[in-house]
């Protein structure tokens, strides 16, 4: 297998717990069922059947939503700077805070590693299809664990990779309109009250937008 790492940067400090904020439908921990409100620890692996959502409050604030036929590893790199999960299957959304130096976050597939400093993108595994890294905010940098490949996707971009990644393409929310995950991703509004899934582009000077360009274009030498 060629593990990659989608990383985000977010704290999850040793001790502090992470939360199942919302459950519906059939959703384990440990292989035990959960309520919301159960807290959750490294290492448990939360998996949702065909019927179970779940949404996990991290203690930075910052949120994740894991879909339905889901299985999600939540694993500490490093306790108290980096937090991690692994997606094995299914739809992973998150919504990342602003963050402090050294402060990590990374979600993990069979496929692929990105770094984010407050964003909201999503991640999708199906079997016997590419990985999918969908930017709705900010800008998220996915590399390859072996450093054969790396992007720097932009709000409103995409990304579709194996051992090898496609050429990094727009899309429009527009079409995912009927996708259960996103509609219902969408139907709960963030605690800042914002809508999710929607695209949000930065509004950027000509030298801010130069320079954002200039350090992509060194990254994907």
């Amino acid at each position: 297998m060629n593990w990659f790492l989608l990383a985000a940067l977010i704290s999850a400090p040793a001790g502090e717990a992470m939360t199942a904020t919302l459950v519906e439908g059939t959703v384990t921990a440990g292989g035990a069922p959960i309520q919301a409100g159960a807290i959750l620890k490294v290492g448990d692996t939360v998996e949702t059947k065909a019927d179970g959502r779940v949404e996990i409050a991290l203690p930075s604030g910052s949120l994740l939503r894991v879909g339905e036929s889901s299985r999600v590893v939540l694993s500490a790199i490093n306790p108290g700077r980096q937090f991690s999960a692994r997606l094995l299957l299914g739809n992973l959304w998150a919504r990342v805070n602003k963050l402090l130096a050294g402060e990590t976050f990374g979600v993990e597939t069979e496929n692929g590693v990105a770094g984010v400093r407050g964003t909201e993108f999503r991640v999708e595994v199906v079997q016997d299809q590419p990985d999918l890294v969908r930017v709705y905010e900010g800008v998220v940098h996915v590399e390859s664990r072996g450093g054969g490949w790396s992007h720097s996707l932009e709000a409103g971009t995409e990304l579709r990779f194996r051992r090898d990644a496609e050429p990094p393409r727009p899309f429009d929310v527009e079409g995912e309109k009927g996708h259960r995950f996103m509609e219902w991703v969408r139907s709960r509004r963030t605690r800042e009250g914002e809508e999710p899934g929607r695209i949000r582009r930065e509004t950027r000077s000509p030298e801010q937008e130069h320079r954002i360009r200039e350090r992509i274009r060194r990254r994907d030498r």
